[in-house]
């Protein structure tokens, strides 16, 4: 079976540190809580829609949580460890606060880096060691990640494979399989108007998308 997923970064104004080109990522509190609401819409109407967020922004809790339980809506929050207790960031009794939302804990890795570049020791300190850092933050297994910046060759997925990790979370956009071990997300930016955020929660892009995705994901080892 295959559903959508949706990802998000931060709500609201972005603090101070976030870099230019991730600005955009970023949705001002009116606009989440309408895409949420059509979320929650699909979800109702039996459409499989299950939400992500990445990099551990205290916006996470402080304004995407009480959103998403007006609606019912539950997520995945990708966590980075070195920016745990960084009060721009969650902390690690913020993550447990999460989790006791009845909301899911999966690792983004250690310093949002790409991982395309890093040499062995790098890479390993940020999936291997990151994600023990989180499963003690966390009290339960860590199995679940979500790739930087969708950014990722044949070395890294097979690396996040050897590791144990039973769903990897790429930004390629489209439809995921469920149970699948590569899982597509598409992310919401704010530049996406009513109509763009559709197309993505109906998950029905065209056959000339659906080919370039699969053979990008098949070059790079997503498949």
């Amino acid at each position: 079976m295959s559903y959508v997923g949706i990802n998000f970064h931060g709500v609201g104004v972005p603090h101070v540190g976030v870099p230019a080109h991730e600005v955009p990522y970023w949705l001002g509190e009116a606009r989440f809580a309408e895409v949420v609401g059509w979320i929650a819409a699909a979800q109702v109407q039996g459409r499989d829609v299950r939400v992500t967020f990445d990099d551990g922004n205290v916006s996470d809790l402080e304004r995407a949580a009480p959103v998403l339980a007006r609606h019912g809506v539950r997520a995945t929050f990708f966590v980075l460890t070195g920016r745990l207790d960084d009060p721009r960031y969650l902390s690690r009794g913020q993550v447990r606060q999460l989790q006791a939302l009845g909301h899911g804990i999966g690792l983004h890795g250690r310093d949002h880096l790409d991982w395309r570049g890093l040499d062995e020791a790098a890479l390993a300190a940020e999936t291997v060691g990151a994600r023990a850092v989180l499963a003690e933050v966390a009290g339960v297994a860590i199995d679940e990640v979500a790739v930087p910046f969708g950014a990722y060759d044949r070395r890294v997925m097979a690396r996040l494979k050897a590791a144990g990790f039973a769903a990897i979370h790429t930004s390629d956009g489209g439809p995921a399989r469920d149970g699948a071990l590569v899982r597509p997300r598409t992310s919401v930016r704010s530049d996406m108007d009513d109509a763009a955020v559709h197309a993505i929660l109906a998950g029905r892009p065209s056959a000339a998308r659906r080919l370039r995705r699969a053979l990008s994901m098949w070059r790079r080892g997503g498949l």
